[in-house]
């Protein structure tokens, strides 16, 4: 074999091994997302891509969800745009909850008794 063939043929080799795995990065990416999505159900505490947090108060067959945002308020959200607050880093999920202050952000701060 010549030297030519030889270099084509490394060349061939290492395209078809790239292509390989960024196929299966491809597949394992659409697969996580496919199961983060099933994740979210009604009543799932959400996060969307742009900081919003909600409830699912819905479903639709067009993958998107109906969210509550405050009481009496629901938007319409692509079921893509969402992340279930369960799966974000610890930082994210703090978020939700102002600091020093109960689990629904009426109640008095935390560690001081309504009763004083």
């Amino acid at each position: 074999m010549s030297s030519n063939t030889i270099t084509l043929l490394v060349l061939v080799v290492a395209f078809a091994g790239m292509l390989a795995f960024t196929t299966r990065a491809r597949r394992r990416a659409a697969a996580q997302a496919s199961a983060q999505a099933e994740a979210i159900t009604v009543g799932s505490e959400v996060m969307t891509t742009s900081g919003l947090y909600g409830t699912v108060v819905a479903r639709n067959d067009d993958d998107t969800v109906r969210l509550a945002i405050a009481p009496g308020v629901e938007v319409r959200w692509a079921l893509a745009a969402l992340r279930d607050v369960a799966s974000l880093p610890h930082r994210y999920q703090r978020a939700q909850h102002p600091a020093g202050r109960d689990d629904d952000g009426d109640g008095p701060p935390a560690g001081i008794d309504a009763a004083s």
